[in-house]
């Protein structure tokens, strides 16, 4: 009886690592929409808002968004605030087609987040106002 625990156990833990991703379990594809605050060395999802958040959101409760070289993204970019004082934010609505993937350790830089969704389809993305520095003025 212990030899088949230990095989049952053994084919589980193997279904379970061939369902990680990059070292971490990643969710099935599917329509994401919400708002990015993209920053240096920040990159914010908040899945199902709709309007720039008055306070940042703590990071263990928001998800790091990785983003791919798409160019439409490149015209939004191009408005910037330059700020010795802090690193600015520019917020976004997006809509992509994704997955979340869960890491050990947390995501994103300095794994500070909670998970990571990856866009792997862009489908919309607008200027949710100017480039902005959360605590000097509001959003």
């Amino acid at each position: 009886m212990g030899m088949a625990f230990r095989w049952i156990g053994l084919i589980l833990l193997g279904l379970a690592l061939s369902s990680c991703s990059n070292g971490g379990f990643a969710d099935h594809s599917r329509q994401y929409s919400g708002v990015w605050l993209y920053e240096f060395e920040g990159s914010t999802f908040i899945e199902g808002a709709t309007e720039v958040p008055a306070q940042r959101p703590a990071y263990e409760e928001t998800d790091w968004l990785e983003w791919t070289d798409w160019p439409g993204l490149e015209d939004l970019m191009a408005q910037r605030l330059q700020s010795a004082d802090c690193y600015t934010v520019q917020p976004f609505y997006v809509t992509f087609v994704g997955r979340r993937i869960r890491r050990p350790g947390g995501a994103g830089h300095l794994g500070l987040w909670r998970s990571e969704v990856a866009v792997q389809r862009p489908i919309s993305a607008k200027r949710l106002g100017p480039p902005f520095c959360y605590g000097r003025y509001p959003p």
